[in-house]
């Protein structure tokens, strides 16, 4: 129970427990759920406020992404701005660099044409060539033409100004024009072409062997430096442009590609200050190397890059070493040393530090690839020094050299030729083209993005920012800094200012450059700057190849040849003892092989081996510098010739001028004229009116008015007088005699100059050969020839002195004798007074002044080659008289010593028998002096051939200057002469003007007596005119203009007579026989006809004819043959002309035997003028009323002209007609057989009648004109028929050539057979071949009609027929004229 109890009451507390334990179980739920309620609430709220804070974001990142959207608006406005700003400021300044280029352009245009009519307004005359082209020469140099200052002549200022510089640079200019031009004799120095012509003097080649072996011992040539040594590279480029072009992007895919190395400024850079940043941590005992190679790089790069070179050398030459990394980065380090330094200093990097860091980078790329430098080089500078440091060639060593090369008037041809300019050391210069346009909108339409990526790859190896800042835009033409646009501007502006000068380098100079456009996409711009790379790379390889087999080929030829030494080089080793035999055996086996040719060459030619003897130092040195004096004094002396020879032609131009107008001023002067005719109008008007009636007033007024005119006349003779004296006054002053003894004392001065060059260059060779022999010169003379200048001072006046140019003393004479001495002072220089000659003397002119000047030039050097001469003969003399001397010493010798032999033997023993005389021993000369001999006679023919070639070239010289001194002193003359016949022209214009004028005066005054009247009107007499009341000029009557020449009015088919000479004179061009082939005419007519010839040389309806109408006229001309009697066709084309009868025939050649006095058969052009033919060519034309319009033409006149000139003989002088010959032609006929009677009828001088035997041929219509001919003959005829002989018809049918043919028979194939046929004729009718038959007869027989049938000669074509033109009503039938 107890135990239920307790169970219970355990339960019950349980059960408590558990209602307490869900009690809490329920409030920890509901807690919980409190909680989680809470929670979601707060996340709710979490969520709610993110998304508030996310929204607030947004809008901040919009407000913010706003913001820079229009801060980039606002930068790129401003940017476009800045870019049209500049590029305004550029395109003004291009502007205005043209516009000055073009407004100088234009001043120097302007300049010429006013120098052209300035000197068109001196002279009157046509501009010289020389004055044109010293006019051309300053234009095209771009100098002005007019003087901008005036310099003193002769003296030059010490410090001119920018005028001065200019006037005389233009001086220099023309200076050295001329003295071309005298040198080459060309231009105006040309020799005249009614003399012979020469070429100018060649070059003496020995004096240029001399001249150039001196120098070589002077100053010996140095080798130049040698190129540096770099691997063998497959492609050497660069690749230039604008920034952000593509450069980097385009070339860094080209590396990834193909494997080519990009060397980049900022990269390199960088890499040397890392190594230089790295170098820092090294020991300290490495440290002061490094910093004293750091500041050697930055001071002298020259000497760094030369111990690049060695280090390179050295590392290609032996293995490779294991210090060569730490070499590499020393190197590096001190590049990078050196940059620091710069930089600190807030300067560029120098030019030549930049190529030491190209070059050092260069030298690591491997052999057999290839690089690109990027955007290097920036300028020319740089690019100049490029190219050294890779070519070891300085660009600038050529233009140095012409600039400093002194003048020397001879060249040796045989010198080395100077080597050919060196290929550029890059393949390729790329230019990647983009606009300006096109570089700003990549600058700033880049993305943020872009933007950050950029600045994050670069924050990591980006230089330092004081660094950064100090780099100059030249040497940063990579992309600009990732955000910033303020350099890009400037950066453009300085790449377009430096980018001329690199293109004319690239381009023009080396030809490498290749444009390619970067206006494309990246994949377009990558294949075509592959493209380029790869043809280039291509012409590369070939390129060393054809070079490695080239140098092959010359290393090969070289092994063959075995150098000898120089006749120099044995000369000076002679005074060795040890070479000595070695250069005697030599020159000995020389002159054995030279005296062994056949023929030996001539001193100066290819095959002739020049004397180099050993010269002594000194003479060499002193000669050296004289010739520089002779060369430079006979260029300066010969440029201030000619540039006063030019002062000299101006001045003249100028005082011809002002004299001229002085004398038109004169001329003009007033005089006393008006004075008289006012006063003797005045008394005049004075006269009552009532007395004007009155004869004895109008006597006494004509006597006054006579007395008038005659005071008058003698004021006109006085000013006449006057003006006359003035004329004697201008032509006696003396001045155009002065300047021309000026002018003749500049030529002489210029003849001086050539004979002393002449001496000088004697003195020069004579030194030079002498001093290979002789130890001791000998003394040169001490006076100096000089040509005698005219005297063109006072009498009373001292002459001047004239002193021998500087290069005038010779060597000789101011050398020491002794040859071993170097101190030699110099003489002094020694003068000499020119005698002058008398200018004035009346017996001498000129051209004889100049003769006399020039001979005694000749004669000096004459006389100094001759003296030469002698001495080298008087030389030679000697020496062949010591060697007498010593032979016969010799035999002397030789002599004694043999008589002492017989003394001495005749002493000791009985006499031998007598031995036969011995023969005097043979003198045996040492090989020394038989070499001396031979070198001695080699000197002796190379300077008296240099001596003769002198001689000649200055004779040349002097010859041309005579004739050029000749040819200005005569223009000189002739232009005074006409200047003196102007004025005299002028005065006598002047007088006679003036005598019309008081004669004008005169005939007024005569109407207004004789009309008794007053003058109302002032009468004034001004210089040469007459005027009336001061206004109204009384002017001469004017004669009537002439009446213009008659013009020719012909239809559309008729030719006129100007269209027919020309016709003729074509014609008679191709074939002057008469006889022209059917083809040649067809082609003739065929040209004429063609628009091309123009439509002058015929009528229009020729010009319309058709190739097929063109070959129908030929045929109907030559009756189908192949040739044409084109004086026959001339004869039918110049139709419409009277046709004339038989009768009219007979009667004209009456005539024409009338006038044929001598019976010759032919008549000049004279005499035919006088014969009248059929018809009349004298017919009275109607003279027009206006006097402005032509006669009318007679066409009937001309056409008898026309008939002489077409068939006289031009060849004769005068010109002939054969009248019988002409007859023949005119009697063509529309029926041949008629015209063949008509011919008949005028060789027997007898009238014939023919009828044809068939009335088919006698209904036969005829050309208009042909039946008023039948039907007057009819008339006329008679009924005696005279008989004719064989000869007479052989002579009808012979006209014109063989051109009968029968119907029935082939054509008779010569004179003979036709000849033989009519013979056979005559016989068949029973007469003999010299008895005359009747032509009524003989017409009957079938063989003469066929004949009579087939005369083509006699047949008058009717071209109106081909030409299809119809006749009008109211034409006339035989001839127009109008």
């Amino acid at each position: 129970m107890v135990r239920e109890e307790q169970l219970i009451a355990r339960l019950v507390r349980q059960s408590q427990q558990e209602k307490r334990i869900a009690v809490q179980l329920m409030q920890i739920r509901q807690q919980k759920e409190v909680l989680r309620q809470n929670r979601i609430l707060r996340q709710r709220q979490y969520e709610e406020q993110r998304l508030t804070d996310f929204h607030q974001a947004l809008d901040r990142e919009a407000a913010l992404l706003q913001q820079d959207r229009v801060e980039h608006q606002e930068e790129i406005r401003k940017e476009r701005e800045l870019h049209a700003h500049l590029a305004a400021e550029r395109t003004q300044s291009k502007h205005q660099k043209h516009f000055n280029i073009c407004s100088e352009i234009l001043k120097h245009i302007v300049d010429l044409a006013t120098k052209s009519g300035e000197y068109h307004l001196l002279t009157a005359n046509a501009i010289p060539l020389k004055m044109m082209r010293e006019w051309k020469e300053l234009y095209f140099i771009g100098k002005p033409l007019y003087k901008v200052s005036e310099l003193e002549l002769g003296a030059e200022p010490a410090e001119p100004s920018p005028e001065q510089a200019i006037e005389l640079e233009k001086l220099n200019i023309l200076n050295q024009q001329d003295y071309d031009e005298y040198t080459n004799m060309m231009g105006e120095w040309t020799w005249p072409e009614e003399g012979e012509s020469r070429a100018p003097p060649t070059d003496n080649d020995i004096l240029g062997h001399v001249v150039a072996r001196l120098q070589n011992i002077v100053n010996p040539p140095c080798l130049n430096d040698p190129s540096p040594q770099f691997p063998n590279f497959s492609l050497r480029a660069c690749v230039l442009g604008k920034v952000c072009s593509g450069k980097s992007t385009c070339l860094t895919r080209i590396s990834e590609v193909h494997g080519i190395h990009i060397l980049s400024a900022d990269t390199l850079i960088q890499e040397a200050l890392a190594a230089h940043q790295a170098g820092e941590q090294v020991p300290n005992d490495h440290s002061p190397e490094l910093e004293t190679s750091a500041e050697s790089c930055g001071s002298d790069p020259q000497e760094a890059e030369q111990g690049e070179e060695e280090s390179s050398t050295a590392a290609d030459s032996g293995p490779v070493s294991k210090d060569l990394p730490k070499k590499e980065s020393k190197t590096k380090a001190q590049h990078g040393a050196a940059v620091e330094k710069a930089l600190r200093r807030g300067g560029a990097i120098p030019d030549e530090l930049l190529i030491d860091i190209f070059i050092h980078a260069v030298r690591q790329v491997p052999e057999g690839r290839g690089w690109v430098l990027d955007g290097f080089p920036a300028n020319v500078s740089q690019a100049r020094l490029l190219e050294k440091s890779l070519s070891g060639a300085d660009p600038d060593q050529a233009d140095r050299k012409r600039r400093n090369k002194k003048p020397n008037l001879v060249e040796d041809r045989n010198a080395p030729k100077a080597p050919p300019p060196p290929l550029p050391a890059l393949h390729l210069a790329m230019l990647l083209e983009v606009s300006d346009e096109q570089v700003l909108d990549r600058a700033i339409h880049r993305s943020p993005e872009q933007v950050r990526e950029e600045n994050a790859n670069k924050s990591d190896d980006a230089l330092p920012k004081t660094q950064e800042q100090t780099l100059p835009p030249e040497q940063t033409q990579s992309a600009p800094p990732a955000g910033d646009h303020t350099h890009i501007q400037h950066r453009i502006a300085a790449f377009q200012d430096t980018w001329s000068k690199l293109e004319k380098w690239f381009g023009e100079k080396q030809k490498i450059l290749v444009k390619v456009s970067a206006e494309v996409n990246e994949d377009a711009l990558f294949r075509s700057v592959e493209t380029v790379l790869f043809n280039t790379m291509t012409a590369a390889q070939k390129g060393d190849e054809a070079a490695e087999s080239s140098v092959k080929v010359t290393d090969d030829s070289a092994s063959l040849t075995v150098p000898q030494p120089t006749a120099s080089e044995s000369g000076v080793r002679s005074h060795s003892p040890k070479e000595g035999a070695a250069g005697h055996s030599r020159r000995t086996s020389i002159s054995i092989v030279s005296a062994g040719e056949a023929p030996s060459p001539t001193p100066g030619s290819t095959g002739w081996v020049y004397v180099d003897e050993p010269l002594p130092q000194e003479i060499a040195e002193y000669l050296v510098p004289y010739w520089d004096s002779v060369c430079s004094s006979y260029v300066s002396n010969v440029k201030a010739v000619m540039q006063n020879l030019r002062s000299e032609r101006n001045l003249i131009i100028h005082h011809l001028y002002n004299i001229r107008e002085d004398f038109k001023q004169y001329l003009q002067r007033p005089d006393l004229k008006q004075e008289f005719v006012s006063v003797w109008q005045r008394d005049y008007n004075s006269i009552p009116d009532d007395m004007r009636q009155d004869e004895e007033t109008k006597a006494e007024l004509h006597h006054r008015l006579d007395e008038l005119r005659e005071r008058l006349w003698d004021i006109c003779d006085k000013r006449r007088e006057e003006a006359m004296e003035e004329r004697a006054g201008v032509i006696g002053d003396g001045w155009l005699e002065d300047h021309t003894a000026l002018l003749i004392n500049h030529y002489s001065t210029l003849m001086q100059v050539e004979v002393d060059r002449f001496q000088d260059t004697l003195r020069v060779l004579r030194d030079y050969y002498t001093g290979m022999y002789r130890r001791v010169l000998p003394e040169a003379p001490q006076d100096f020839t000089c040509i005698p200048l005219l005297d063109i001072t006072n009498n009373n006046g001292s002459q001047t002195d004239r002193t021998k140019s500087p290069s005038g003393s010779g060597p000789s004479e101011r050398l020491t004798k002794s040859a071993g001495k170097k101190n030699a002072e110099p003489e002094v220089k020694k003068t000499k007074v020119v005698p002058l000659i008398e200018r004035r003397s009346p017996s001498t002119d000129p051209p004889r002044l100049l003769q006399d000047i020039h001979q005694t030039a000749l004669t000096a050097i004459t006389n100094m080659a001759s003296v030469e001469v002698q001495q080298v003969e008087m030389e030679v003399n000697q020496e062949v008289q010591q060697q007498q001397m010593e032979r016969e010493k010799a035999l002397s010798q030789a002599s004694a010593t043999h008589s002492a032999k017989k003394k001495s033997a005749k002493k000791k023993g009985p006499s031998s028998p007598t031995q036969e005389p011995t023969p005097p021993p043979l003198i045996e000369e040492s090989p020394e002096e038989v070499q001396g001999r031979a070198v001695r006679s080699r000197i002796r023919q190379e300077y008296s051939r240099a001596l003769q070639h002198e001689e000649g070239a200055a004779r040349q010289r002097l010859e041309l200057v005579k004739l050029h001194a000749l040819s200005v002193v005569h223009s000189v003359q002739h232009r005074a002469e006409q200047t003196h016949t102007d004025m005299q022209e002028w005065l006598d214009q002047r007088f006679t003007s003036e005598m019309d004028s008081i004669q004008q005066l005169s005939e007024v005054v005569q109407h207004h007596i004789e009309n008794s009247l007053k003058i109302p009107h002032q009468l004034v007499l001004d210089c040469t005119d007459f005027f009336i009341d001061g206004e109204t000029r009384v002017l001469p009557t004017t004669p009537t203009p002439p009446r213009p020449p008659p013009l020719e009015r012909t239809n559309h088919s008729t030719l006129s007579i100007l269209q027919l000479h020309g016709l003729r004179a074509q014609l008679h061009k191709i074939a002057p026989t008469g006889q022209v082939s059917s083809t040649e005419l067809c082609q003739v007519l065929q040209e004429l006809t063609s628009l091309t010839m123009g439509s002058d040389a015929l009528p229009e309806a020729w010009m319309n004819l058709t190739d097929s109408q063109v070959q129908e006229l030929v045929c109907v001309l030559s009756q189908d043959r192949e040739v044409v009697d084109w004086r026959q066709f001339l004869l039918s084309a110049a139709q419409p002309w009277p046709l004339p009868s038989q009768n009219q025939l007979l009667r004209t050649l009456a005539r024409f035997r009338e006038e044929d006095t001598a019976a010759s058969g032919v008549l000049t052009l004279e005499q035919y003028r006088q014969v009248e033919l059929w018809f009349s060519s004298q017919t009275d034309v109607p003279v027009p009323e206006d006097p402005t319009e032509p006669l009318p033409y007679d066409r009937l006149a001309n056409l008898k002209e026309f008939f002489f000139a077409l068939f006289a003989d031009s060849a004769s002088s005068p010109a002939v007609l054969d009248y019988l010959t002409m007859l023949l032609y005119f009697c063509c006929h529309p029926d041949p057989a008629q015209g063949f009677t008509r011919a008949l009828s005028i060789v027997t001088q007898h009238k014939h009648q023919y009828r044809h035997p068939s009335p088919l041929l006698q209904s036969l219509p005829y050309m208009d004109g042909a039946e008023e001919c039948e039907a007057e003959e009819e008339v006329e005829s008679v009924h005696k028929d005279d008989g004719v002989t064989v000869e007479e018809i052989f002579r009808v049918l012979s006209h014109g050539g063989k051109r009968v043919t029968s119907h029935h028979r082939i054509e008779s194939n010569s004179r003979e057979e036709l000849q033989q046929d009519l013979v056979k004729v005559f016989k068949e009718l029973g007469f003999d071949a010299g008895e005359k038959i009747p032509f009524s007869m003989l017409s009957q027989h079938p063989f003469l009609q066929d004949v009579l049938e087939g005369s083509s000669q006699y047949l008058l074509a009717d071209i109106q027929r081909v030409l299809h033109v119809p006749k009008s009503d109211g034409e006339p039938s035989s001839f127009t004229t109008s």
